[in-house]
């Protein structure tokens, strides 16, 4: 099963317990800078693994800060989470900060949350009733209305596992992001570790980061090399979409890389300062928002000023529907269509709103009703935009599924997909369709892995095909199909069972290569009537870890029998025992005819002849054997491709 990777968010007031809510579940304390030990704050985002019981999920909490003056920190934190718990004291209930973390989490389109009511052995039965009441009666009407409430005490461990279960239930019918994307990873955090370098830390909103990969930093447009990733202070050989990584990258200083940088591979991404947009204002503005009012905008880790340019009034009171108009920055950020974002004001300071990138990169527009219209119709995705998301999503889908999701005409659709074939865009693979993008990407992973196991086993004719195709985000049989598209494309090579890039062939370990060849040397040497296999190791200091890959090796490579489980004779001597006994007798041959020509003990020529039974060489029969076909076209030491 492919693997699953979250990010859940701990929001809330200042000193309302988020931190020791976190170390209850994490054992982390996520305040790890001297000032926020001093001041007993959170400052900057802390981040804890969390390994939930039963199930086999990459968890990571971030603990944001609940101080006012840390918002951007806060809003940094929650960009890229899944779920959120949203915390309050039950001291002293829902506070201002309780409010605008609300607001910044529904306007950043975080749907799932877990509302928890912590210092709960400091109130009585009574006063539960009367924070729940008030809690309950806050939310009605918004988007957490529905969400669930606990009562916890990070101290005495009331509550900790009900809220344990209630995660993994929330996070089970999550959808994961897609690892198979454009890689993108806003950065929220630069230091330096002494001989180390620089180390960069953020969320993987899209794709997935490998060790050697070569990346840019945006908005400068500065290249830089990945020298190892760090997943909870795990080294790892590549980190995925919804995983908090910590990246060690070369050609870059920490001084070149800032908070709001996102880090990409590709060019799917790019830097604008000018959005158009659609926004959603809160409840309760402090004062009108004015026609090309000064704002701070939050998008991914980034903050940049700037001012929003209304097209169809001149100023908002209020505002329940959508609003349309565009955001000019005063320096450029990296945003792409359907990206989320918050809006602040600078002064008075509040939270206003939030959004929707409806297209980066904008021109600008005349003020009028004819704009907005426009921006209207910019927002609606287009039918062939509509094809294209959901097969990013599905990664494979028949021709049914997709005009039922697209709820295109059905001639449209057929046209769509046939345009999209002979364009090179789009494959079809098992009565079905994937994106040519998304095959190379996840031929981009296979590779990656078979690299990888190819570096841990040299001696291994490649990694077993059905181990490969539960690595695949599709189902087995499409899966299994898309291996074979491989194959036949020559992007993949196999042996039997075993998958290889086509450039490798298993090969002696340098440090081990020339006590193999000694061994095998002794071994040919033995004929038929070989040692025990592991007894040629202990001879010439080879651990019984390589010998069992070393036996693996002549047993994939078809240069080996074994005979007992203890005993493994080399191809040579058998082919040539074979082929002689082959020549010298007729239709069939007896036990004594076979003895006499392979000059072994019963102990090695019964399991010799039952080989040579399964090889399809013989044909046992009741007074011997019968040969099927000649040993010299069955028993090669040359692999043949399944």
């Amino acid at each position: 099963m492919h693997k699953r990777f979250y990010t859940i968010g701990m929001a809330g007031h200042i000193d309302h317990g988020k931190t020791a809510l976190t170390k209850a579940l994490t054992e982390v304390d996520t305040d790890r800078l001297k000032e926020e030990k001093e001041r007993n704050i959170s400052i900057e985002p802390g981040f804890a693994p969390l390994k939930l019981q039963n199930h086999d999920w990459n968890v990571s909490i971030i603990d944001v800060p609940g101080h006012e003056k840390f918002i951007r920190q806060m809003i940094a934190g929650v960009a890229g989470i899944d779920l959120v718990i949203i915390v309050i004291a039950g001291d002293e209930g829902i506070m201002p900060q309780t409010r605008e973390h609300m607001d910044i989490l529904s306007l950043l389109g975080v749907e799932e949350a877990i509302l928890v009511v912590t210092k709960a052995d400091l109130i009585d039965e009574e006063m539960e009733e009367l924070v729940e009441e008030d809690i309950r009666s806050y939310v009605k009407g918004k988007s957490y209305e529905r969400a669930e409430l606990l009562f916890v005490d990070s101290l005495s461990g009331r509550g900790i596992y009900e809220l344990e279960q209630l995660i993994g239930e929330k996070l089970s019918v999550q959808p994961t992001r897609d690892a198979s994307g454009a890689f993108r990873m806003p950065v929220d955090q630069s230091f330096t570790i002494k001989g180390q370098g620089t180390i960069v830390r953020g969320t993987i909103f899209e794709g997935s980061l490998r060790i050697e990969d070569r990346v840019l930093f945006l908005p400068q447009y500065q290249q830089a090399r990945i020298r190892q990733i760090e997943v909870h202070h795990t080294p790892v050989i590549q980190a995925f979409a919804g995983q908090r990584a910590a990246v060690n990258i070369t050609g870059l200083g920490k001084e070149d890389v800032k908070r709001g940088d996102v880090m990409v591979k590709s060019d799917a991404f790019i830097t604008t300062q000018t959005l158009d947009v659609r926004i959603t204002l809160v409840d309760h503005l402090l004062s009108p928002i004015k026609q090309r009012a000064p704002v701070n905008v939050y998008i991914g880790t980034a903050q940049a000023a700037g001012k929003i340019v209304f097209f169809d009034r001149n100023e908002v009171t209020e505002s329940s529907e959508e609003i349309f108009c565009q955001l000019r920055l005063n320096e450029p950020v990296v945003a792409k269509r359907s990206d989320r974002f918050i809006l602040r004001r600078p002064t008075p300071v509040e939270t206003i709103g939030g959004g929707v990138v409806i297209e980066a990169g904008a021109e600008k527009h005349r003020f009028g009703v004819n704009t907005v219209e426009m921006l209207k119709e910019k927002s609606k995705t287009t039918p062939e935009e509509r094809l294209i998301h959901l097969l990013h999503q599905t990664k494979w889908m028949d021709e049914q599924g997709l005009w039922k999701d697209t709820a295109m005409d059905p001639k449209q659709l057929k046209d769509m997909l046939q345009t999209n074939i002979a364009e090179g865009r789009i494959i079809v693979l098992s009565n079905g369709y994937m994106l040519k993008e998304e095959v190379d990407r996840l031929l981009e992973d296979i590779a990656g892995s078979l690299k990888e196991y190819h570096d841990q086993n040299p001696l291994r004719a490649g990694k077993n095909k059905a181990e490969l195709i539960a690595q695949l985000p599709l189902n087995k049989p499409i899966g299994k199909r898309l291996m074979d598209y491989w194959l036949k494309k020559g992007e993949l090579k196999a042996f039997g069972q075993y998958f290889a890039l086509p450039s490798f062939a298993p090969y002696f370990p340098k440090e081990w290569a020339d006590h193999f060849h000694a061994l095998e040397k002794q071994w040919r040497q033995d004929g038929l009537e070989v040692k025990t296999w592991n007894s040629y190791g202990v001879e010439l200091g080879v651990p019984d870890s390589w010998m069992q890959e070393l036996k693996l090796f002549y047993l994939q490579q078809n240069l080996a029998w074994e005979l007992d489980g203890k005993h493994l004779v080399h191809i040579q001597p058998v082919r040539e025992s074979f082929e002689q006994l082959y020549h010298e007798t007729e239709e069939a041959f007896s036990l004594k005819e076979a003895k006499e020509v392979f000059q072994v003990s019963r102990k090695y020529l019964v399991p010799l002849l039952e080989n040579g039974d399964e090889a399809g060489v013989t044909i046992r029969i009741e007074n011997g054997r019968k040969w099927l076909k000649q040993p010299s076209k069955i028993l090669s030491n040359k692999q043949e491709a399944d």
